[in-house]
């Protein structure tokens, strides 16, 4: 791993704390191209913005195949950045980021309510408590920071089952992960992605 130039400073795009976000939220790494979808950019922005975090050793390259990026745990910013790229963007655009990267949510979708989300049934105890510290920060630091409402994957099926509502909720809200469940009815594989 490079070494900064002695004397360079560190500048870091909306971009590279989009990455910064979005690699929080994960424990193993995740691809380029997975960054890149998760903070809606394009592969070479991501890119170039990820070279710059690897050069200062805030971030790390895994040696796998495909490469995997992760922050580096010993950072001794690692917590005060993740808490700006936390706090820095508008609140709907980090939530968005967070959810999308963090490996519970199997669904997220977006309306004027806020948002509405699925919990994977094997979702992991830290990959929540991750997604908890996240939504705790961003709702913290703004008073206008939309509502999420999360709910496990079962259970969301159930009440899309019985509750109009509901169902007419999922299928106008922009799906940002995943697809939409089955029982909505009505909506295509996939439904609409919003870039926020």
């Amino acid at each position: 791993m490079a070494n900064p130039t002695p004397g360079r400073r560190l500048t870091l795009s909306p971009i590279g704390f989009d990455i910064v976000l979005a690699l929080s939220q994960v424990i193993d790494g995740l691809r380029l191209a997975d960054i890149a979808h998760v903070i809606g950019s394009p592969i070479s922005s991501a890119q170039t913005a990820l070279r710059i975090l690897v050069a200062n050793d805030i971030a790390q390259r895994l040696a796998k195949d495909p490469p995997r990026y992760r922050l580096a745990p010993a950072h001794p910013a690692r917590s005060e950045l993740i808490s700006l790229a936390a706090v820095l963007p508008e609140a709907p655009h980090a939530i968005g980021v967070a959810l999308r990267a963090n490996p519970a949510i199997g669904y997220a979708a977006v309306d004027a309510e806020g948002f509405l989300v699925s919990e994977r049934t094997d979702a992991s105890k830290d990959s929540l408590d991750v997604l908890d510290r996240t939504l705790g920060m961003i709702s913290g630091a703004r008073a206008d920071a939309p509502e999420v409402t999360r709910v496990p994957e079962a259970e969301l099926e159930r009440h899309l089952k019985v509750a109009v509502g509901l169902r007419a909720r999922v299928r106008r809200a922009v799906t940002i992960k995943g697809v939409p469940p089955a029982s909505a009815g009505g909506m295509q594989a996939g439904g609409q992605r919003a870039v926020i």
